[in-house]
């Protein structure tokens, strides 16, 4: 299954008079835009607005692209469970095809995310396939003391039968 057909099964929340553009639309618009270095809803729209005729190669757009506003709305709408649950699923569907390579969880702080003593640096414990790099999830921790009940919950939302998994939890 492609990622597009992932992100078409997200669940949409939002009620009829409010579904002038289509969810999953916004979600590859939002993706597209933020990948090529958009930062912030106006961006977005603007991407979306520059190559419509490439965005349409792979979604219809039927009622072009909406407000940054309405960007905005929608993207907060969406529950963050079911957009990491799309990608978990896309990313298990990319291994299944090359028979589960194995599995690497590493947890990392992220690089100049601390700002000054009011922001702490983010911890993030990811996992990744071994042979291509592929990042097939990755889940916030509070600090790197809890990286395995962290990894335990991620290797539930995973489909990691008859995977080979490392780690580095130390």
């Amino acid at each position: 299954m492609s990622f597009i057909q992932e992100i078409e099964n997200i669940e949409d929340h939002r009620v009829d008079a409010n579904k002038d553009y289509e969810l999953a639309d916004i979600i590859f618009l939002t993706i597209a835009a933020v990948l090529c270095g958009a930062k912030g809803w106006k961006a977005i729209k603007i991407f979306g607005e520059t190559p419509l005729d490439g965005l349409r190669e792979y979604r219809n757009f039927s009622n072009g692209i909406p407000t940054r506003h309405s960007i905005g709305r929608i993207i907060r709408g969406i529950k963050a469970e079911s957009l990491v649950t799309s990608f978990v699923s896309f990313s298990n569907n990319l291994r299944n095809k090359d028979n589960k390579e194995p599995i690497t969880f590493d947890g990392k702080v992220v690089c100049g995310s601390k700002h000054g003593e009011e922001i702490d640096a983010l911890p993030l414990m990811t996992a990744m396939v071994v042979e291509n790099g592929l990042v097939i999830y990755q889940k916030e921790t509070s600090s790197k003391t809890n990286e395995i009940p962290i990894m335990q919950s991620m290797l539930e939302a995973m489909d990691v039968e008859n995977a080979i998994i490392t780690a580095d939890c130390n």
